[in-house]
């Protein structure tokens, strides 16, 4: 009676997987486990890379667990270079703009510009010192 229930159980998860349907709360926390990790069994073996093919970088590790884990996780050593050399790139942009604004501060104290050396101002010539009839004339 034991091993026909085990078969019906059996039966029913090949079904549903089949399906795509889900379990529901009968499969529990193994199903987690039966669908969420690497279904192979051992380590990997060591054997010879073609000419020509490129290995991804989870095929580095041995285990198939930490397979899983690098493949799903964690980003290709490619990828952490690039984001590594944009970050690189953007803080070395921004200190050679500090440097700038330095060397323009600088020269500014020294030939005692300021903001106010762009504003035009008006000739004294056009403005009108009459007396007016209202102040805001």
């Amino acid at each position: 009676m034991a091993a026909m229930s085990l078969l019906q159980r059996a039966s029913v998860a090949v079904v549903t997987t089949l399906s795509g349907r889900r379990l529901g709360p009968r499969l529990g926390f193994g199903g987690f486990l039966t669908r969420g990790f690497p279904k192979t069994v051992g380590e990997a073996e060591l054997a010879e890379i073609p000419e020509g093919y490129i290995p991804e970088h989870w095929e580095y590790y041995k285990h198939p667990i930490s397979r899983w884990i690098a493949r799903t996780f964690y980003d290709c050593p490619e990828k952490n270079y690039e984001k590594t050399m944009a970050i690189l790139q953007i803080e070395a942009e921004k200190a050679d703009l500090r440097l700038k604004e330095l060397e323009v501060r600088r020269l500014m104290r020294e030939r005692g510009d300021g903001p106010w050396f762009q504003n035009p101002t008006c000739d004294k010539e056009l403005i009108d010192y009459s007396p007016k009839a209202t102040p805001d004339n």
